[in-house]
């Protein structure tokens, strides 16, 4: 007589299961961080756009009184960006006198994990700059 071997019954292993359970732990938390950069990155537009456009009212104040002012409420402006929903940076006028200004976006919230591009401003001259661990012509053009 044949002797028959036991039936392997079909299926996953428990071994082959938590190999799997690995895998997918490694990519989703390397997919995650990578999502959270490119955030991150995006929410810059917010800053330099508000900077832009608070140097724009700046030279409007400007042509009407011959100065520059420090006054957001003389500027019509909000102080955050953007100015509804959530907000990633406070925007202020750093420095104002009667021939100058310097504007500027200090992250707030979750985008004070941008350690590649902290803090933005924009001068009269219209030079760009930023703090961080990049540089500040790398900051400008990533928010664009």
């Amino acid at each position: 007589m044949k002797k028959t071997s036991p039936r392997r019954v079909a299926g996953v292993t428990m071994l082959e299961l938590l190999i799997v359970l690995v895998i997918v732990a490694m990519l989703a938390a390397f997919a995650i961080n990578s999502y959270r950069q490119y955030i991150l990155r995006g929410n810059r537009t917010y800053a330099t756009r508000a900077l832009q456009d608070l140097a724009s009212r700046e030279e409007s104040y400007y042509f009407n009184n011959n100065a520059y002012t420090s006054s957001l409420s003389n500027l019509a402006a909000s102080s955050s960006a953007p100015n509804t929903g959530t907000t990633y940076y406070t925007i202020s006028v750093a420095s104002a006198s009667s021939s100058d200004y310097t504007v500027q976006a200090v992250p707030v919230g979750t985008q004070t994990q941008d350690a590649q591009c902290t803090q933005f401003t924009l001068s009269r001259a219209g030079v760009q700059n930023s703090t961080g661990t990049g540089t500040a012509q790398a900051c400008w053009q990533s928010s664009h």
